[in-house]
């Protein structure tokens, strides 16, 4: 009897570690799934507002304005603007896209004092109303060779043409975009804001550094009578 009562002791015993085994394993995957859709929803809403950003450097209704002499395309007419890069925080509720007075610029040594420094985003100007991610729109003039100034030109025209279908080529411009989600890391907001005021080639790594999950966006623009996307 005593010999019976200890195998059933033994089953008991083994069915309840299967039960608490398979129960973990579910646990985990739950978890690994909430993992990914987390990820996926995250990627999705940083990509959401980077776009946002590049359809509104390609809007035809943006261009002329821009294009004006306070403009963000025209900025590198200037010689002496040439090599900076213009750089503005993207704010959906703001009523302009761009205006000089919320840009700043950073020179080639990495001074970003030469028109004020209100153009970096600050950790609470987010870029949609939901109040979760920050928005960075980086502007750069491309040093082109005689060709390529010349390429976008139909043979036997003149860029200073009058026909519709000839644009005037002011300049080959580089946008790159970078979104943040800084409420899924423990960054602060001194963090994040130091990270902003890089150049362009440096704030990708220095969000990888923190752990704080970013996307960046970056296209070619040939600038003239409306931004024609050229990579």
């Amino acid at each position: 009897m005593s010999k019976q009562q200890g195998s059933t002791l033994v089953i008991v015993l083994i069915v309840l570690i299967l039960v608490t085994l398979i129960g973990a394993m579910g646990v985990r995957t739950g978890i690994f799934g909430l993992k990914l859709a987390t990820n996926s929803q995250i990627q999705a809403l940083l990509l959401e507002s980077s776009n946002a950003a590049l359809f509104n450097l390609e809007d035809p209704t943006q261009v002329e304005r821009q294009m004006a002499g306070d403009g963000m395309y025209s900025y590198f007419n200037a010689s002496n603007n040439a090599n900076d890069e213009l750089v503005f925080c993207y704010r959906a509720s703001q009523r302009q896209f761009f205006s000089m007075q919320n840009a700043s610029a950073i020179i080639p040594n990495g001074n970003t004092n030469k028109i004020g420094v209100t153009g970096f985003c600050k950790a609470t100007q987010f870029a949609t109303g939901r109040s979760a991610v920050l928005t960075q729109v980086y502007l750069k003039k491309n040093i082109m060779s005689d060709e390529q100034i010349f390429e976008h030109v139909s043979k036997g025209t003149s860029t200073g043409a009058s026909s519709e279908n000839i644009p005037v080529v002011s300049n080959s411009i580089s946008a790159t975009v970078i979104s943040v989600l800084p409420s899924f890391s423990s960054a602060t907001n001194s963090n994040i804001e130091d990270c902003f005021n890089k150049k362009r080639v440096e704030v990708s790594q220095c969000f990888k550094d923190l752990n704080i999950p970013f996307n960046t966006q970056h296209a070619d623009y040939i600038v003239g009578s409306q931004p024609k996307l050229v990579s």
